[in-house]
């Protein structure tokens, strides 16, 4: 069952404002219909034509991600893609359409969406009035009205219209955490307006200023968007646990800490920090957290030393997202790679003028021969994906993962030795016989030193994916002088990007993810299937909870690039603290494993924890209770004293409802199959404990919760940018 979320005055308020626009607007909604994806809004564009129509993928619950906006029944374009860059207006092109992420539910003119340059007017003539210009984006403190987005790069996108008069873009959504100019949050509402422009390009920048025109402006259609919470207000009473570490669980603990501390039973507040993980295993052996989130162990001297023990409570994958866009503009959906090829990315393996490191290799990832073997039938474009994916700059575990998938493979490992493939690519002479696996990527090329750079912060990265733009610099001259810019972002129909992200952050911005090669042979996607049979044949560590994947296994189900992360908790923490460590897991087992966009779930990228992970979670809780045990010495066999009649009694076996020993049975096979069958929903075992979790909380937490409770409100922890303080 779920519990009701509770909502403020503010936000009842914000969303009663967005139903009066919807209520009053001029353009009514269209009835979804069967092919329509769950939560989209489709409505009608008059502005665009008598029977055209706009839909957006999601208007509600929002976060800082990317949605996808389309349409039909709007004129068609004079080009299948656009000319220029993510940066700059097209104006060659006949009939573009943009997108825009504008302030308020029903904006009143361009000025209020972001990136819009505005519209400089036109004089009165003998025939025709004046018109009057519309200013750039407006925001406060703005000194001038043609200032550049105080903010950071743009968000609002064109492209074109197919012959057919349809048309799609994606565009990530802001929220005040990312562009304090818009603004948007859960009391604050924002808007995607959709602004077809049907005049005709005059090649002198007449399309850029008529894009911004009011009468391009008035054939706009205006779909609001409602956000979720931005800041987590949180009782000053009460239990609170300090949970830092990776990255990769950001978005999950950005969603379960906005919902647990307002929770009528078993109500903990979490400061969350992410950092990476080699880091938080530092702070969880110097006592500086209560929780550490980890994918790798602490090494056993440490773990013993303070008692650790660990609880999964999150699965989940690194992934190889990209934009790609064939020769004819159109996104490519389907993506095979080897470990070969992405050691060839990472190592910055394809050729670059002048050189010498890659002498006689491909030009770009599209040019090479094994790539083309595994991806046939694909127009691809000339162009080049930077010749090497956008990459973590931060030490992390995921980067171990990756170099281990490439460390197991014979074909790969080969390589990065020296041994050419089969068409003679060889790596880069600066990266040959490099040490793996390693948890950071090293530069080692200063030739390529300019763009191949890695980003720091694993949410920066993926946004940076998200939005088909390159990290590094290009120097132009100008006037006879030097000078350094950043990549420009690349169009729909012409982006080439790829980025090794967490799935979790490729849900939220709709990236496409490529299928990987496992040892058995297969090419898989990220999915709950993969994953979790990824789990099934995972080999545990010593500690018998933190795992990784078995690279070498023959399962043909097995997504490589899996990973389980674990609460790490040290049992000789005081007891209040190993009791709010205890109703934090009780979370993590229970409601925190119910998939869906409300906050408290479990967002999409992640996997629901099979039975036999989450009675790890109870058997970690059972050593918590205890606390601290000093490990025992080595066992002296014994035997019955002389002279008496009285055997030694055995130990009593527990009750079946006594809490599990540290020893539990591993998830098997078939455990895995029940719960990729069905992930929508929580195994009848676990419900059962989930109801009557209220009542056994409540009884551990009557003493704490009896003094009274303080209405002060604070901001807690650090998440991905929607949710970072």
């Amino acid at each position: 069952m779920t519990t009701p979320l509770r909502r403020t005055s503010r936000s009842l308020g914000a969303l009663l404002g967005v139903l009066a626009v919807l209520v009053l607007s001029l353009v009514p909604p269209v009835a979804a219909g069967a092919a329509d994806v769950p939560g989209s809004v489709t409505v009608a564009a008059p502005g665009a034509g008598a029977s055209a129509k706009v839909t957006v993928s999601k208007v509600s619950n929002l976060v800082n991600q990317t949605v996808a906006v389309s349409w039909t029944g709007f004129q068609s374009s004079s080009a299948t893609r656009l000319s220029n860059s993510g940066d700059s207006y097209d104006v060659s092109t006949k009939r573009p359409v943009r997108v825009y992420q504008c302030r308020g539910a029903n904006p009143s003119s361009s000025s209020d969406c972001y990136g819009s340059p505005g519209f400089g007017g036109v004089a009165a003539t003998a025939d025709h009035p004046a018109v009057p210009a519309v200013p750039a984006f407006t925001y406060p403190g703005q000194q001038n009205a043609y200032d550049a987005n105080p903010d950071g790069p743009s968000n609002w996108q064109d492209t074109v219209t197919a012959p057919d008069g349809s048309g799609e873009v994606a565009i990530q959504l802001f929220t005040r955490r990312e562009s304090a100019a818009l603004g948007c949050a859960d009391d604050t509402p924002c808007s995607i307006v959709v602004v077809p422009n049907y005049g005709d390009a005059d090649g002198n920048g007449a399309t850029e200023l008529s894009l911004d025109a009011p009468w391009a402006w008035a054939n706009r259609t205006v779909i609001p968007l409602s956000f979720l919470p931005l800041d987590v207000s949180c009782p000053l009473t009460g239990k609170s646990v300090d949970v830092e570490g990776s990255p990769v669980a950001a978005r999950l603990l950005a969603s379960w800490r906005a919902r647990t501390c307002t929770l009528s039973s078993g109500a903990v507040r979490i400061d969350y920090t992410a950092i990476g993980e080699p880091q938080t295993r530092t702070d969880v052996a110097g006592s500086s957290t209560d929780v550490g989130l980890v994918i790798d162990p602490l090494n056993a001297e440490a773990a013993s030393d303070h008692g650790v023990v660990y609880a999964p409570v999150a699965a989940s994958s690194l992934v190889v997202a990209y934009q790609i866009d064939d020769a004819e503009g159109r996104p490519v959906r389907d993506l095979k790679l080897n470990a070969r090829l992405v050691a060839k990315l990472i190592t910055a393996s394809y050729r670059t003028g002048g050189n010498d490191a890659v002498t006689g290799n491909p030009f770009n990832l599209f040019h090479d021969p094994e790539f083309l073997a595994l991806n046939p039938g694909i127009d691809w474009p000339d162009g080049s994906p930077g010749n090497h994916p956008l990459l973590l700059a931060d030490i992390s575990d995921t980067t171990q993962a990756l170099t281990r998938w490439i460390e197991a493979d014979p074909a790969a490992r080969a390589f990065i030795n020296g041994k050419p493939d089969p068409w003679g690519m060889h790596v880069n002479t600066h990266y040959k016989k490099i040490a793996l696996p390693f948890d950071t990527f090293p530069v080692l090329d200063q030739a390529q030193s300019d763009f191949f750079q890695p980003i720091q912060e694993l949410d920066a990265l993926a946004r940076q994916t998200s939005i088909a733009q390159f990290p590094g610099a290009i120097t132009s001259i100008e006037n006879g002088v030097s000078v350094i810019s950043k990549p420009p972002r690349q169009n729909p129909g012409s982006r080439e990007v790829i980025g090794i992200i967490d799935a979790a952050s490729a849900a939220d911005f709709r990236l496409s993810t490529a299928r990987l090669l496992n040892a058995g042979g297969a090419y898989v996607a990220p999915t709950n299937a993969g994953v979790l049979a990824a789990l099934a044949h995972s080999k545990p560590n010593a500690d018998q909870v933190t795992r990784t994947v078995d690279l070498a296994s023959k399962d043909k189900a097995i997504y490589p690039l899996s990973l389980l992360i674990s609460a790490a908790a040290s049992t000789k923490a005081t007891t209040s603290v190993r009791t709010s460590v205890s109703t934090f897991l009780d979370y993590a087992a229970g409601a925190g494993q119910v998939p869906g966009d409300e906050i408290g779930r479990l967002p999409a990228g992640y996997v629901p924890l099979p039975s036999a992970l989450r009675t790890k979670i109870e058997a970690a809780q059972h050593a918590l209770k205890a606390g601290y045990q000093a490990p025992a010495a080595d066992p002296t066999p014994t035997t019955t004293p002389t002279g008496t009649d009285t055997p030694t009694e055995p130990v009593a076996a527990p009750p079946v409802d006594a809490a599990p020993p540290a020893a539990v049975a591993e998830p098997g096979v078939d455990d895995v199959k029940q719960l990729a069958a069905s992930t929508t929903s929580l195994p009848q075992p676990l419900v059962r404990r989930l109801l009557a979790l209220p009542v056994l909380v409540g009884i551990g937490l009557l003493a704490s919760l009896a003094g009274p409770s303080v209405a002060l409100l604070r901001k807690v922890g650090k998440g991905p940018a929607w949710l970072r303080h």
